[in-house]
């Protein structure tokens, strides 16, 4: 299981769109990075008991862009802002519906998505 995250459908490439996010002005490309099936921003501590901010965007590509369909998903811990505040925010810069809710591992690249929330 992954947790809680926000999610979003959007035909733009992730170093694109991060520019329009407010709240994500401190990525850059020092905190891209990608695989054979994902490309990501990662910023802050992934230690659990830490109270750092911790961001991770995500999405799956193809090598020569991000494969659409798919969702980004967004995961922004201790930031000091309300997730409807996020949800909102998110929306509003973007122009398109977001969800949040818990996102579950299923194995190999395959997640499913529980909606609890919605914005748009």
């Amino acid at each position: 299981m992954i947790g809680n995250c926000f999610w979003f459908f959007i035909e733009r490439e992730m170093t694109d769109f991060i520019k329009d996010l407010n709240f994500l002005s401190c990525l850059d490309e020092s905190h891209r990075d990608y695989e054979d099936t994902w490309e990501w921003y990662e910023f802050g501590s992934i230690d659990q008991i830490s109270n750092d901010i911790y961001i991770n965007i995500s999405r799956k590509h193809n090598w020569k862009q991000g494969i659409y369909k798919c969702p980004v998903r967004l995961k922004y811990e201790n930031s000091g802002m309300e997730i409807n505040e996020i949800g909102l925010s998110i929306s509003n810069q973007l122009g398109l519906k977001v969800y949040y809710g818990q996102v579950i591992y299923e194995g190999g690249n395959d997640y499913s998505y529980k909606e609890k929330l919605n914005w748009g």
